[in-house]
């Protein structure tokens, strides 16, 4: 299960085919219909004569109004798949939906930049939209990727808006590795942990263990600074092991439970200090809110993404894949994060905050952000 912009749960329930639908068009309805909230208004939808398949799909997704379920082709799930669950990809460092997605506004932003890699060490920067590539304007996540994925070594052209101001980078695709080292952890002077999360894949809940063995009463600095998102499960064990198993969010659409419950047994006793900034989205997101709602965490940073859309793959038998939003998750009281994000108890601004990779442990005489944290655990 992965939120904001990536995957719930496979889906795929046998349909039968409607007789102005192939059986591929039917199994898209179908899926649409029951995953989607708004998929009751597909009953009705007819299609004009001699539309194509993909035709007929398309007229189904603009009936919903929902640029954020779209169709998938093979080619496009093979190459999406691994930059979601944290495998080795070839790129620029935007993985789709995880560092650049649909934003608020229908644009193309990047949330976040793989670390250390191309668009990272270009600087680009959260909010920065997406406007052409390689000279192509480029308005669809699909066509956008399309664009940017490429074989390794070529270089791609950015056009991106800024301020009001576009400016043109070039990049050069390169292999970029399995997210092994995205769990950093290391002392800081007082002898508080420095716990930095880069994103959440099926192996972080082990490697979050691993790294707080032995914490017992020690205070948690958790560093979700530029931390996209990804697997729920993944963010809810992790959640587990400062709070237990507890309530820690709720969820509205058409997903399977109306409350989140984080998961295994608490190992953190001691005082935990979040840090955020406008590349914390989507699970991460789900993660603050929870320590902080649940677990009385302070916030120190700036305002996060925003971004609570869930996700579920519907396979269809071509082998293309609608990847629909079937809901939203929102904080225990019931407050929303889509759109609106999550505000720190302690806002710090710091510009050099969204360049990842940054430094575990780091250095709180340059880094205002993490020296801020501190400070909140020595006055609590």
């Amino acid at each position: 299960m992965v939120c904001g912009g990536v995957l719930l749960a496979c889906a795929g329930a046998p349909v039968q085919p409607r007789p102005d639908d192939d059986p591929v068009v039917a199994q898209a309805r179908q899926a649409l219909e029951t995953q989607h909230p708004a998929g009751g208004r597909l009953a009705a939808v007819a299609f004009p004569a001699g539309t194509s398949r993909r035709g007929r799909i398309d007229v189904l997704l603009a009936a919903l109004g929902d640029p954020s379920t779209r169709l998938l082709t093979p080619e496009a799930w093979a190459a999406f798949l691994p930059e979601v669950s944290g495998g080795p990809t070839v790129g620029v460092g935007l993985r789709e939906l995880l560092d650049l997605d649909i934003g608020h506004d229908g644009r193309l932003v990047v949330v976040t930049t793989v670390p250390g890699g191309p668009a990272a060490r270009a600087g680009l920067s959260p909010g920065d939209v997406l406007v052409r590539v390689d000279e192509h304007p480029v308005s669809e996540l699909g066509e956008a990727m399309a664009r940017l994925r490429g074989p390794e070594g070529a270089e791609v052209r950015l056009t991106l808006a800024r301020g009001g101001q576009e400016q043109t980078v070039t990049l050069r695709r390169e292999a970029l590795p399995a997210d092994a080292s995205h769990v950093r952890a290391g002392g800081l002077a007082g002898g508080a942990l420095h716990l930095a999360l880069d994103g959440f894949f099926t192996d972080t809940p082990v490697a979050v263990a691993h790294a707080l063995e032995g914490v017992g009463e020690r205070p948690v600095v958790l560093d979700l600074r530029n931390n996209p998102g990804g697997a729920v499960e993944a963010a809810l064990a992790v959640a587990g092991l400062f709070l237990g198993e507890r309530e820690v969010a709720r969820a509205v659409g058409r997903l399977d439970t109306p409350v989140l419950m984080s998961s295994g047994p608490a190992v953190v006793r001691g005082r935990v200090v979040v840090l955020v900034n406008r590349g914390t989205a989507s699970a991460a997101e789900l993660l603050a809110a929870a320590l902080h709602d649940v677990g009385g965490a302070r916030l120190v940073g700036e305002p996060t993404a925003g971004k609570a859309l869930a996700h579920v793959p519907a396979k269809l038998d071509d082998g293309s894949v609608l990847l629909i939003s079937s809901g939203r998750l929102l904080r225990m009281d019931g407050g929303e994060i889509l759109g609106r994000g999550l505000t720190p108890d302690l806002a710090v601004a710091w510009p050099p905050s969204v360049h990842p990779p940054l430094s575990v442990p780091g250095q709180p005489g340059s880094d205002v952000q993490l020296a801020a944290a501190l400070e909140s655990l020595r006055a609590r």
